[in-house]
């Protein structure tokens, strides 16, 4: 439109809350009713008219956008189905100043300064996953001590952070020495974090990941899927060629927070080789290259969600291995997306249910429950103990030694090009 659009930038709307409040209440008593997969809402319209009927009176009372989400929450429960969130709308919100961290175990040492316990590795090509003190310039190692930051002498503080309170994602100088007394310090200026979750999460993976390593003698490999989305996709295809020669698999599937159907995902993990190439130097490689032919076996828990239910209902349905752990969540009544309200808020119907091949409701409010019960006891998590780890590796080495696997080993190449040699 060029010159001839109309500037908006100066225009204001006048909202009057209250009755925007009972406007979006309705609306959202609407979504839900109009936009849930069972068009008797869990009960029938008599219900959900009363439904209605018992909440709209305390619109009256609302005084803030956060006490409509309160009665948007209880709304939502009264669809007694998983997947119905609660989504909030245009409300003030406070400017979060993030504090900066360093991707490391910080503590106190009885010298006053606080040392370098462990530093956890980083990839520097991705910005989500770096590492501050891992970077190769940095030259710090576990043990050293942190003696200044940003000119403030760290025997002045009791906690650490406090030196790096508001400064996320920002520069600081760090004063590093290799002495408790602080000698030898030299000055290492680094970028702060504003979350350490991904470092943490990939040093937990790695952590179990050779605990497997440990226990099978390699013979064992270890996949993690965070989600049936992008990361989990992306782990469990870079899994499944790093571990194509291990005799056995253990797919993680616990903590799962799910994201789209994973028919995909349980593809890769059903498939068999097709056949094998002999490239001269290597050993057979089969085909499809992404397949596995060895016995495998599945962990989840209750923090196994959604697209982390159906993963192991799928892994079972195909009969690719035992289920270890425990009950997942128990959440496949799913979503597609449904209208907004007025200010950007959301109540989210669930707009489709999980059906088995017999015609039956399945898996939501129940879960999936194990083949093997195990609990990962908390003191022995925190022992550096994995109990649903230790109970696959002894399940699938026991199955390795009554079914061990064959290694395909290409015969001698023919002489001639008369018959085969047999």
């Amino acid at each position: 439109p060029g010159k001839a659009a109309l500037d908006l930038s100066q225009l204001k709307l006048l909202v009057d809350p209250p009755r925007e409040w009972q406007q979006e209440f309705v609306d959202g008593w609407r979504i839900l009713r109009d936009w849930f997969y069972d068009p008797n809402v869990h009960g029938g319209i008599e219900r959900w008219n009363a439904v209605r009927a018992r909440y709209e009176p305390l619109v009256a009372h609302v005084a803030t956008r956060q006490d409509l989400d309160y009665l948007f929450q209880e709304l939502a429960g009264e669809m007694q189905a998983g997947h119905v969130y609660v989504q909030q709308g245009d409300q003030p919100k406070v400017e979060r100043t993030p504090g900066g961290l360093l991707g490391a175990e910080i503590v106190a040492d009885a010298s006053g300064y606080f040392r370098i316990e462990r530093i956890f590795p980083g990839r520097d090509w991705e910005e989500r996953n770096r590492s501050p003190l891992d970077a190769p310039s940095a030259k710090v190692k576990a043990g050293d001590f942190i003696i200044a930051v940003d000119g403030v002498d760290t025997r002045t503080v009791k906690n650490f952070y406090q030196l790096l309170q508001g400064k996320g994602g920002q520069k600081v100088d760090l004063r590093i020495s290799p002495r408790a007394d602080g000698k030898g310090a030299r000055s290492l200026r680094v970028e702060t974090l504003t979350s350490e979750l991904n470092l943490r999460y990939a040093d937990w993976v790695s952590a179990r990941r050779a605990m497997v390593d440990r226990l099978s003698g390699g013979r064992i490999g270890y996949i993690h899927v965070p989600n049936t989305a992008v990361d989990g996709n992306r782990e469990l295809f870079r899994g499944m060629l790093a571990y194509a020669d291990k005799e056995a698999l253990i797919i993680d599937d616990r903590y799962n927070g799910g994201g789209f159907i994973p028919d995909r995902m349980i593809e890769l993990l059903a498939r068999k080789p097709l056949n094998y190439w002999k490239r001269r130097g290597l050993d057979p490689q089969a085909t499809p290259m992404l397949s596995h032919n060895g016995p495998k076996a599945m962990l989840i828990n209750g923090l196994a969600s959604s697209g982390g239910d159906a993963l192991p209902y799928y892994f079972r349905k195909l009969g690719l291995g035992k289920l270890i752990g425990t009950r997942t969540w128990g959440g496949l009544i799913g979503i597609s997306g449904n209208p907004s309200l007025a200010d950007g808020g959301t109540l989210l119907a669930a707009t489709f249910r999980f059906l088995d091949t017999d015609g039956n409701w399945a898996v939501e409010n129940e879960g999936v429950s194990p083949d093997i019960e195990v609990i990962d006891r908390p003191e022995l998590l925190a022992a550096g103990r994995d109990p649903s780890v230790e109970k696959a590796v002894s399940e699938l080495l026991a199955e390795l030694t009554r079914h061990p696997g064959r290694k395909i080993v290409a015969p001698a190449a023919p002489t001639s090009f008369g018959a085969p040699t047999p």
